[in-house]
């Protein structure tokens, strides 16, 4: 409760009691008021404006350029954009500037990576993509000549004039309050989709990426000026917000949207439209990957990321999309992995970790086996019951599959003789939040010899009890994602980004156990069916009401690689597929 001073006498008194009386009315009231009031506010305030739209249906650039080859077609759209903002003579980055800018932005990995992976044993060396090589170089070119046109893109933003003015268009994507393996997960789809629509790709600073990645394109950084004004949740996010259809004056929804592009197709004109916020998490914004909705998107100068989903299999999906992306990943299950080995590259600081734990674990072993453990389900997880159930599963798919020598009876003796004159040595490397499976395989290890006589041993790197936010939580966790991308098995736990990172970056199909499911007949050991990993919660038909030719479509039927993930721990939504 509270009090007022009341200057004005009784009748301020009066006024006070009757809304002490009727505070239903008086909340609605000015509930009410505060509509009216932000609906004024958002009328009054300074509009930004894009290009003008109307009823005519634009064309994508890769619709428009159908008679050229599908990769050739996409290198000279990004090429067209360049040329535009910058002249014929952006194009060029001479060897000495070349050298500046890494010696100002150094990447060991860029390098040493695919050194690194090509001695791993049991999987095919992922030969380099010349494509794709081609592609990112045109990319780089287009973003350096933008960044350095535009200069201040905070400035450029606030000027409301951004694309007509120098011909470039945007997409910022926020990455906050979400471990590495979703910030990556999110993070390459984007790059991926900002390349496909020739859009510059920056991100804030606060998402810790730049204190754990390298720059990846070439003279310009992607880093976003810390002042740049990014969409706030507020008012537009609450029930009433919803229910009263309030959009913020400047960072407009996908509903929004969308309304747009039905009132255009039907023939009416509609305002312009600046800048555009989408939610990349669940549930999915499903017309974001229709061919019309992509064809007006063309027309938004900003376009503004932000939640923790992988959706990269639905690039593939939009027809428009599809046959360059083909062209350029012959095989779409090393999509991901093409871009996280390229694009996506640790810095010095968390590569010379990556690369000391590599030397002092994996130097002189014969057989390296990794297992990512991660408990998702409720608060607390009650460890102590699932620890048990998880390292029962784990153990259950290590024998069934023969990922590790069994265990001889009794304890080990300095009397008996080694069963093997040249036994093996096998590294095991456990990445977990907890110590409970290190614990059970070191003491089995330790107190039992194996009935082939070979030398098993189980690290652990860390083991922080509960996951971390921040750079060196990343960077941490970045390089233990790495070193389990390196192993010649992997066991991993289904829905995790993390243990699908390291799938994706090492091009493995692992293992998946559940932790959640509770029934007898619990799927302890199921080999995944694609090195992608899965989009998770994502919508198997097509939902594109203005493309009829795919319209109510389950999108298996149109894209035979693109498939149902897995049914692990009741996981849903899909992956990419190997046409092989």
């Amino acid at each position: 409760m509270f009090r007022v001073a009341k200057p004005g006498g009784q009748r301020k008194e009066w006024k006070l009691r009757i809304c002490h009386r009727r505070h239903r009315l008086c909340l609605a009231a000015v509930l009410l008021f505060f509509i009216f009031f932000q609906s004024i506010v958002s009328l009054t305030r300074h509009s930004r404006k894009g290009r003008p739209v109307n009823s005519v249906m634009p064309q994508l650039p890769l619709v428009e350029r159908s008679h050229e080859g599908p990769v050739e077609a996409l290198i000279n759209a990004i090429r067209d954009v360049t040329v535009g903002v910058g002249g014929a003579e952006s194009i060029v980055y001479s060897d000495a500037d070349t050298w500046n800018w890494e010696r100002k932005y150094p990447c060991q990995s860029r390098n040493e990576m695919v050194t690194r992976y090509s001695q791993v044993r049991k999987r095919k060396v992922l030969e380099p993509n010349s494509q794709w090589a081609a592609v990112l170089q045109e990319y780089s070119a287009l973003h350096r000549t933008c960044m350095h046109k535009v200069g201040n893109v905070t400035r450029d933003f606030d000027d409301g004039t951004g694309n007509s003015r120098t011909g470039c268009k945007f997409l910022v994507v926020n990455l906050q309050h979400v471990g590495i393996g979703n910030k990556v997960a999110l993070l390459t789809s984007a790059v991926l989709y900002a390349i496909l629509t020739q859009r510059v790709l920056l991100i804030p600073s606060h998402s810790y990426i730049p204190q754990t990645m390298c720059e990846p394109f070439l003279g310009s950084s992607w880093v976003l000026d810390e002042t740049f004004p990014l969409p706030v949740p507020g008012w537009e996010d609450t029930l009433v917000g919803r229910w009263t259809g309030w959009e913020s004056p400047v960072w407009k929804s996908t509903a929004f949207f969308e309304k747009g592009v039905d009132s255009a197709r039907a023939g009416k004109r509609i305002d312009p439209l600046y800048a555009l916020n989408v939610d990349h998490s669940h549930p999915e914004k499903q017309r974001f990957f229709c061919n019309t909705e992509q064809s007006y998107l063309t027309q938004v100068p900003w376009l503004y990321f932000h939640g923790c989903l992988y959706f990269l299999p639905k690039l593939f999906a939009i027809p428009a999309f599809r046959t360059p992306l083909e062209a350029l990943f012959p095989d779409p299950s090393l999509a991901l992995t093409n871009l996280l080995r390229t694009v996506m590259l640790p810095n010095d600081y968390v590569w010379q970790t990556v690369k000391q734990h590599d030397d002092k674990l994996f130097k002189n072993a014969d057989q390296l086996v990794g297992i990512q453990v991660r408990f998702l389900w409720g608060k607390g997880v009650k460890f102590k019951h699932d620890s048990k159930r998880v390292n029962s599963h784990i153990k259950d798919c290590i024998a069934r599959e023969k990922l590790l020598p069994s265990i001889q009876d009794g304890l080990k003796s300095s009397f008996k003789q080694p069963v093997s004159r040249n036994p093996k040595v096998i590294q095991v490397l456990i990445t977990s939040l907890h110590t409970a499976l290190y614990d059970d395989l070191l003491q089995q290890y330790l107190e039992h010899e194996t009935i082939t006589g070979d030398v098993v041993r189980v690290a652990q790197i860390s083991h922080e009890g509960e996951q971390h936010f921040g750079a060196s939580a990343d960077a941490q966790a970045l390089a233990e994602i790495l070193l389990l991308s390196f192993v010649d098995d992997l066991i991993a736990t289904p829905f995790s980004t993390f243990g699908g990172l390291a799938q994706a970056y090492g091009a493995i199909k692992p293992w998946f156990f559940e932790t959640k499911i509770l029934r007898k007949k619990a799927r302890t050991c199921v080999r995944a069916q694609s090195i992608d990993v899965c989009y998770q919660r994502a919508q198997e038909y097509y939902d594109c009401p203005h493309d009829d030719d795919v319209d109510s479509l389950p999108i298996e039927t149109v894209i035979p690689y693109i498939k149902s993930c897995l049914s692990v721990e009741d996981n849903d939504g899909i992956q990419l597929m190997s046409v092989d």
